[in-house]
Parts: structure tokens; sequence; C-alpha cells
């Protein structure tokens, strides 16, 4: 169990609920652009499938396995999608991570994306 709590916070970004929405997690048979970091997500890796129908509009998303990770633990008041790593600059995240913010995420790979992109930030100061 981790200590950090550190969230990044998206607000309330719609006038209210959307009409319908889910995720589904799924296996790409073609080339898909993360709609997060911007990586291929390649034929035959797994990916989040997102999609929401609000204000009789249907938006979809695709995110690779590793945002998806980081989002689900960083983004408590529940994830906007193709936002997640401009979040984290905006709400100045960095200078408070700590290593035991990395307890929240399980995968290595997500540990290792995490860990790049505050190296990343650390060194651009």
């Amino acid at each position: 169990m981790s200590d950090c709590n550190l969230c990044i916070s998206n607000g309330d970004y719609f006038d209210g609920p959307a009409d319908l929405c889910g995720s589904i997690i799924r296996t790409a048979r073609k080339p898909h652009k993360c709609c997060e970091c911007g990586k291929t997500i390649q034929p035959k890796e797994k990916y989040e499938y997102y999609s929401i129908l609000y204000d009789g509009r249907w938006t979809n998303y695709n995110t690779c396995l590793v945002c998806r990770e980081i989002g689900e633990a960083f983004c408590c008041d529940g994830r906007l999608f193709g936002e997640l790593w401009s979040s984290f600059h905006e709400a100045d995240i960095w200078p408070y991570l700590t290593t035991s913010c990395f307890d929240k995420l399980t995968t290595p790979e997500a540990k290792a994306e995490l860990q790049r992109r505050w190296m990343e930030w650390k060194f651009e100061r």
C-alpha cells in the first residue's frame, strides 16, 4: 500500500454525466495510437478501448495499458482522456512525487514509464 496521496484532479469538464460510457480491454488487430503518450499500439498488443456518448455524440479513445494503469492510479476524480501527461505538469505533481508513489502501480512497465518521465522532468529544470 502506498502512502502517496498525489492526485491529478480533472475537475468537472462536462455539464453533467455522460449518457453512456464504458471501457474494454481489447487485442489490437491493426495499429492504433495511444491517446495519452502517442505510442503506436501494435497488432496483437492489448489496449483499453473507451467509448463515451455525451450530448448525443460518440467519442472513442485507445489507451496503451501503461498509460491506463498510471491514469487509474493518479486520476482520483476520473480520467480525462488525452490529458494524462499534460495534467501531471499542470497539476505540478512532479516536485511532490516520491518513490512511495510508485507503489500505486503494479507493473514494471508502468513504474519504468513514470520514472522515465519523472527523470525527464528533473533534468529539464
